[in-house]
């Protein structure tokens, strides 16, 4: 086991998990803070009367979709952090950071701060980011990239409807 950490040049299994498992939980709560939850009435009253399209998926599905893709970032990013040290690497690992301060961001600029057409820019952004993600955390570990692509999806469609609410509310 010793000989394999040596080589490999990443962190220990325990390190890379609590790494990984922390800064994901971490995004998940810092957005849950200003999200349309219980605990916000103001927020979910706001949230409740904005104009949405047809499309947009009922409140259950929004918690059940970010603990899958949580769960998958969180083992792209163990894997990313397990691996031998690289340019790739590094780069995948910048990416995969800032997607989880783009996750924790969201929900501030859009619930916190009750602003539609920043959440369409801030949704944009991660999409960019997320396909970043992917494309160079493929390069350092294909299995981290393809763990990347449900937050593709997700956010490529939470941008269309964050723009669409921008556009039937501003």
């Amino acid at each position: 086991m010793v000989a394999i950490q040596a080589r490999t040049g990443g962190l220990s299994r325990p390190q890379a998990a609590v790494l990984a498992i922390g800064a994901v939980t971490a995004a998940l709560l810092i957005g849950r803070r200003a999200s349309p939850t219980p605990e916000h009435p103001r927020t979910q009253r706001w949230y409740r009367r904005l104009d949405k399209p047809d499309y947009t998926p009922p409140s259950l599905v929004y918690p059940v979709a970010w603990t899958g893709i949580q769960a998958s970032l969180a083992y792209g990013g163990y894997r990313l952090l397990r691996a031998e040290g690289s340019p790739e690497r590094t780069t995948a690992l910048a990416f995969w950071a800032a997607n989880q301060v783009g996750i924790a961001g969201w929900s501030e600029v859009f619930f916190g701060h009750r602003s539609t057409g920043w959440g369409a820019v801030a949704s944009a952004a991660l999409g960019a980011s997320a396909v970043g993600y992917v494309a160079a955390a493929s390069q350092a570990d294909k299995t981290a990239g393809q763990l990347g692509i449900p937050l593709v999806a997700w956010v490529s469609f939470a941008t269309l409807l964050t723009e669409e609410i921008w556009r039937k509310n501003d």
